[in-house]
């Protein structure tokens, strides 16, 4: 294992453990015996390694779909379900340490700092899987707002993420079922008939309590 993913794996179970973030990089360098010039070595503060926990998720994230020999068969539609639905499966892995640390997230400005890595990574999909969608005419290409379309999938992304941190659900069902309806009606707001799914959506987020 390299250096730099070892100082990752070690900062989360000390999360996990303590329940709370090291107060220094003096204090997470004594408890796992670590010299700090070798940690300055790979990371300035206890901020970056944050943001490269979930700098990595989403780099495993692209690289899953990238490898699925079917995306590039997909319509932008799909292709956006199946970033939120690969999103939450990998999540999976990291569930106990993004409880923890992020289960009091409510609004978009809490979405930065930590995750701002991680939404470079995604944002940057979604703005590929948008301009398709424009290009293919799956979504209407309005004046000035259509430069905005990417940055809206952050509030689905957010509303889903709500919904996976209280899912109690077999299998997560529940969050599959908050992808499918989100994103779907994302793409018919985007596009030229939202209402029908924008009243199903309605129905069932009132039911998941989260908006």
């Amino acid at each position: 294992m390299k250096k730099e993913e070892s100082l990752v794996k070690q900062y989360v179970e000390f999360e996990l453990l303590e329940g709370r973030a090291p107060n220094s990089v003096f204090e997470f360098c004594k408890h796992f015996k670590i010299k700090e010039p070798t940690f300055y070595k790979y990371f300035n503060s206890l901020k970056q390694i944050r943001k490269k926990v979930l700098g990595d998720i989403s780099s495993t994230i692209l690289d899953r779909l990238d490898q699925d020999k079917n995306y590039t068969e997909f319509n932008a539609n799909e292709k956006a379900l199946a970033l939120f639905f690969t999103t939450f499966e990998s999540f999976l892995d990291d569930r106990s340490y993004l409880i923890s640390k992020y289960d009091k997230i409510s609004d978009l400005k809490e979405l930065s700092g930590d995750w701002d890595l991680f939404f470079t990574h995604f944002d940057e999909r979604m703005n590929l899987i948008v301009e398709e969608a424009k290009q293919n005419q799956e979504v209407k290409d309005r004046p000035y707002i259509g430069n905005y379309y990417g940055r809206s999938f952050k509030l689905v992304f957010l509303y889903v993420f709500r919904v996976w941190l209280n899912d109690e659900s077999e299998n997560f069902e529940t969050t599959d079922a908050a992808i499918e309806k989100s994103v779907n009606l994302a793409f018919e707001f985007l596009g030229h008939s939202p209402l029908d799914s924008l009243i199903d959506f309605g129905k069932f987020a009132m039911k998941t309590k989260v908006v």
